[in-house]
């Protein structure tokens, strides 16, 4: 992972790198021998940012908290998924938000806010969120891999000044790979406990002006299913889950200055969801198709364009009743500006046709349909006075079909100094999210309560702001410290209605406000085995107005991994998570607290084949992952899964 560390750029570490990278040694040459030339600088290629408006940024040169992972190195460690994958981040804390295990609608926070309501995932430049049905960021999270991804990026703070709607807390952005190189392909298999299966086929390369990228993934898991007060679950595979996931991408250069990309992306996944109390299950499934195209322009030297279009649907059954489709549509046209040295302009408009439809077949639900069509524009200009002061400002103005008019903006700025060794940072934006099919115009009897829709509504609002300091204390090693505050305005919330029973949703009066600090910290010793470290730890105050901690959130996370190489083409270490002061999805009621270890270890036998073994969860610690019934003595609550042993080998030919 990539966070709060820039490239070296001391004098020293330029010449040593150099020297290296050129094959000679940086002593002196024997008498008679031919002296060594001089050689140039070289230094390493920066660590750059894609989802700052689709466009590459040097990642020192932007003031918006941002996370870029290094998927290869999340792999060594045997981090296949995105829900693990996002533990390793500052600022993020995963939860399970369901009855199972792998493969569940999983929820995750970033800054005290709630991934089923303030995050917006990104794939390939389309939204993944639907106007009507709420932001489908659990799901996306819960069965998305990491062998389709090229790029994962994870900004926090409200983002919706780029991307509009449903980023108040965060965007987390992702794409599919560039095929690299000759043609090559790659297997990988693996086999563990709960009767676990992943294999995974990879096909890619360049041939002329065509680049290709091709993944096929298969997995199952019966997951490991344990109620809380120790009743055995009779249930045979009551946690099972299976997918299957195929990503294409082709990347065509029509001449130097044009290219054309098109991506593909198709999920078949279906897992079965305990009932409280397991006195039964439903089995759900969940069908998705994305497809996106992007052509690429450069005018001239200072002005470039891009048209990118997409399509993304979902077909989602929970259960036996409820089925829910959701059509979306975008297109956006992107263009930007380079003034001088110092000015840069971004600007464009977009458009989304976002159409959901709850079809339920059962008494007491009526049928929800929402079409939205939502037209955006947006501008965001680039200054830098100085050669190491960057400032952007980013405005955008919606206006939907469902609500009128909205704006957004982002400023942020970054300033490196002390030799480029230290950066502060701060950023301040806003964002908004509208409320859903359900919360407007639903009805849904649950047998208990009867939940009734508020067509008044009005699309919640929030207001973010951080500041943060990075210092390389060392060469290739680090440390950040990011303090942050969100304020959400007009929350939509439950409130119970006149009639017995009945329940409803309003807009706060008041607001929900969330604060803390993020620290992190991450290096290597390259003469010491090559052993490196990376830490995490995230404190966090989301309080409504009442002073309740929010829902689905933890007041403190950590995370930690060490790992080093003793012998070449070996590779050991140790990981760790942890959360405190963690809330369920009812309010007042808490989870308890967990600390988990894992092992792994790669073994690179050729450049061709690989072995690996990890082990989860190494103290087999169990604690609650689900409270489905809300209660004190949490009656019918769902444990974690066990300790548990995964291996296999990747080859490529």
């Amino acid at each position: 992972m990539t966070d709060s560390i820039a490239a070296p750029r001391t004098g020293a570490f330029r010449a040593v790198l150099a020297l290296a990278l050129a094959g000679r040694c940086a002593f002196a040459a024997p008498a008679g021998a031919e002296a060594p030339v001089d050689l140039p600088e070289v230094e390493l290629a920066p660590v750059t940012v894609s989802a700052l408006g689709g466009l590459a940024v040097p990642y020192d040169q932007t003031g918006v908290s941002v996370t870029v992972l290094d998927i290869p190195e999340l792999k060594k460690e045997g981090i296949e998924t995105l829900n693990n994958a996002l533990l390793t981040v500052p600022g993020v804390a995963v939860q399970p938000d369901g009855l199972d295990q792998r493969g569940n609608t999983g929820n995750i926070s970033i800054r005290g806010l709630s991934s089923g309501r303030y995050l917006l995932p990104m794939m390939d430049g389309m939204r993944l969120h639907a106007v009507g049905g709420g932001n489908t960021t659990p799901n996306v999270v819960g069965r998305t891999d990491l062998f389709s991804l090229g790029r994962l990026e994870v900004l926090r703070g409200a983002q919706g000044a780029v991307y509009g709607a449903g980023a108040m807390g965060g965007v987390i952005y992702m794409e599919t790979p560039e095929g690299q190189g000759e043609p090559s392909l790659t297997l990988f298999n693996e086999a563990g406990s709960f009767d676990s299966y992943t294999g995974n086929a990879v096909a890619q390369g360049r041939v002329d002006e065509l680049a290709f990228y091709v993944s096929a993934t298969h997995e199952r898991t019966n997951n490991d299913i344990r109620f809380a007060d120790g009743r055995p679950v009779t249930l045979r595979h009551a946690g099972h889950y299976e997918s299957w996931n195929e990503a294409l991408r082709l990347d065509y250069d029509l001449n130097p200055d044009n290219k054309l990309t098109l991506t593909y992306r198709r999920e078949d996944a279906e897992y079965r969801q305990l009932s409280p109390g397991g006195l039964w299950f439903n089995d759900m499934s969940f069908r998705t198709n994305l497809i996106t195209a992007k052509l690429q322009s450069r005018v001239n030297k200072a002005f470039s364009t891009s048209l990118m279009a997409g399509y993304y649907g979902v077909d989602n059954c929970y259960g036996s009743g409820i089925n829910m489709n959701l059509r979306d549509v975008q297109l956006e046209w992107r263009n930007v500006y380079q003034w001088n040295e110092r000015h840069s302009t971004t600007a464009g408009m977009a458009w989304n046709r976002s159409e959901f439809r709850n079809l339920a077949s059962y008494e007491g639900h009526d049928r929800e349909d929402t079409l939205d069509n939502t037209y955006g524009f947006f501008a965001e200009h680039s200054y830098r006075p100085a050669e190491n002061w960057d400032n952007s400002l980013a405005l955008r103005w919606d206006r939907s079909s469902e609500w009128d008019s909205l704006f957004s903006f982002r400023a942020a700025s970054s300033y490196l100094f002390n030799e480029e060794r230290s950066r502060v940072f701060a950023s301040v934006g806003s964002g908004y999210k509208t409320p859903n099919a359900l919360q407007r115009s639903g009805v849904y009897d649950a047998g208990y309560v009867k939940y009734v829709g508020n067509p008044e509504l009005d699309c919640e609002q929030n207001l973010s702001a951080d500041i943060g300091l990075e210092q390389q204390w060392a060469d290739n090693h680090s440390v950040s410290a990011t303090l942050f505050w969100t304020r959400v305005m007009d929350g939509i919330c439950e409130v119970p209605t006149a009639a017995p029973g009945v329940i409803s949703y309003a807009n706060k009066a008041s607001h929900w406000t969330s604060q803390g600090i993020e620290l992190a910290a991450q290096g290597t010793w390259e003469e010491s085995w090559n052993t490196g470290y990376r830490l995490a730890f995230t404190y966090t105050q989301p309080k409504d107005e009442q002073d309740r901690q929010l829902l689905q959130t933890s007041r403190q996370v950590w995370s930690a991994d060490i790992h080093t190489s003793p012998v070449e083409g070996f590779t050991t270490g140790f990981g760790l998570t942890a959360a405190v002061g963690r809330s369920a999805d009812f309010a007042g009621c808490r989870l308890d607290n967990y600390c988990i270890l894992r092992w792994y270890a790669r073994y690179e036998f050729s450049e061709s084949l690989s072995f690996h073994l990890r082990v989860e969860n190494l103290t087999n610690e169990k604690f609650i992952s689900a409270d489905v019934w809300g209660s004190d003595d949490q009656s019918g609550a769902i444990l974690n899964s066990g300790a548990a042993v995964y291996g296999g080998c990747t080859l490529t030919f």
